[in-house]
């Protein structure tokens, strides 16, 4: 169906275009060509009429040569109307002209004129050629109307016509009239055929650049169509693997556990055994700490979000004591920017998965410059606008800029040795957790900044 489409939408364009091509439709196109004729022959029997006045000295022409020049006046209005795109007014003119033409010779030699009634024949023509099928029956009208009063007014003796000349034999001159009559035709049929092959041609390479345009989409859907399916194998591969860490992240916390388990039954017989000392107390500390963290992992296994407004600042501040307890070799300050909206200010979701993402940014940081010896880490908090910001910030060399673009996809690490998923796992909390967006500013030092809205 999108292929589909997307072929008529070509089709439709490639239309639009042929449409748009300079041609004329076909009533304008036809005025134009009987104009065309018309005033051939009318040029050309004007100058007839002017080599026979001034060259041969045939005097009795002269009237005919008024009405040349009136004829020529005449074209030339009706071609100035069509030119300012006028048609229907041009069309009008140019049938009229040939209607008076046709009336003149009946009127004078008889309704019996072949030459009257050819031209007659002709402008029933016109009328469907140059204003449509519409106009022929109102046409057909008319001229039978005009041959029903020639007829009338020859029966009643108003009109004499001179019919001699249909009882005489035929003339050169007759041959001529009929010729440059047939002449006519054969001009604007030959060009309205051509405007006509012309047009059918374009068609022709329209549906041939249709056809290319149709192959040519094909191929690029089935390149497409290749490479969606490449990409959606690359992301089930992806999707398998996190399957496959978690279910081994479950079987280490079982197994982490237990032994959490005995190791405290061991320390508690110490304890019995010996005087209590602060380093076991500090071992039972970390033991309880690590059994939390073990069943807050577990909650989020069980897919049971614990979503609600919490304050960041108080979450931050336990995070960061957390922080400073797993990384004994950092140094970690916390720089609050408007504190009392800082401290006031509250976002929407769930706090472990709050501290998770501070705690992967931290621990990258310390990883980042754990070969200078004790790192320095800054974490900065500062609420702007409608959202809390928290950025933090390193000391290290920096990131690479082979590893810039595609630091958040999976499995893609600025260490050689890490997995790649820690920062992907913090841009899917962000964003589609907390609706926010965490961004990285690589200058001097590498920082990362999170942006959360703050729930009001």
């Amino acid at each position: 169906m999108r292929f589909s489409n997307t072929v008529h939408l070509a089709a439709q364009k490639k239309l639009a275009h042929i449409s748009l091509s300079p041609i004329f439709t076909t009533p304008e196109m036809m005025t134009r060509i009987v104009l065309l004729g018309t005033l051939v022959f009318a040029i050309l029997l004007y100058i007839l009429l002017c080599v026979s006045y001034f060259v041969l000295e045939h005097s009795y022409v002269l009237p005919r040569i008024l009405i040349g020049t009136t004829v020529l006046i005449y074209l030339s209005v009706t071609a100035n109307f069509i030119l300012n795109k006028h048609i229907k007014i041009g069309a009008w003119m140019l049938t009229i002209l040939y209607v008076l033409l046709a009336i003149f010779i009946l009127q004078t030699w008889g309704i019996n004129a072949p030459v009257g009634i050819l031209i007659l024949g002709f402008v029933i023509l016109l009328a469907s050629v140059m204003m449509g099928s519409r106009y022929i029956i109102g046409v057909t009208l008319g001229v039978i109307f005009i041959l029903l009063s020639l007829h009338l007014l020859t029966v009643l003796n108003i009109n004499h016509p001179d019919r001699s000349t249909l009882d005489n034999n035929s003339t050169p001159w007759d041959v001529i009239s009929y010729s440059a009559i047939f002449s006519i035709f054969a001009l604007i049929a030959w060009l309205s055929g051509r405007q006509t092959e012309r047009a059918l041609q374009r068609a022709l390479n329209a549906e041939h650049e249709l056809q290319k345009e149709k192959d040519l989409l094909a191929v690029r859907l089935e390149e497409k169509t290749k490479s969606l399916r490449e990409s959606q194998i690359m992301e089930m591969k992806q999707l398998y693997r996190f399957a496959e860490l978690g279910q081994l992240t479950t079987v280490i916390l079982h197994e982490l556990a237990n032994y959490l388990s005995i190791l405290t039954l061991d320390i508690d017989d110490i304890k019995e055994r010996h005087q209590s000392s602060a380093a076991i107390e500090h071992a039972k500390e970390s033991i309880y700490y690590i059994d939390e963290i073990i069943e807050k992992v577990r909650e989020q296994i069980k897919e049971s979000d614990n979503v609600y407004k919490f304050n960041v600042s108080k979450v931050l501040k336990e995070t960061i004591v957390q922080l400073k307890k797993k990384l004994p070799n950092a140094d970690i300050e916390h720089r609050i920017r408007s504190a009392d909206r800082y401290a006031q200010s509250k976002i929407f979701g769930d706090p472990l998965r709050f501290a998770q993402a501070i705690v992967i940014l931290a621990t990258n940081a310390d990883q980042a410059t754990i070969s200078k010896g004790r790192s320095r880490i800054i974490i900065e908090s500062y609420v702007s606008g409608s959202s809390v910001f928290i950025s933090v910030k390193d000391f290290g060399p920096g990131i690479s800029s082979s590893v810039k673009n595609k630091l958040f996809e999976p499995h893609k690490s600025a260490k050689g040795e890490g997995l790649g998923i820690g920062l992907y796992i913090i841009r899917q909390i962000i964003e589609t957790h907390f609706k926010g967006e965490i961004t990285l500013t690589d200058n001097e030092h590498t920082c990362f900044t999170i942006r959360l809205p703050i729930s009001t």
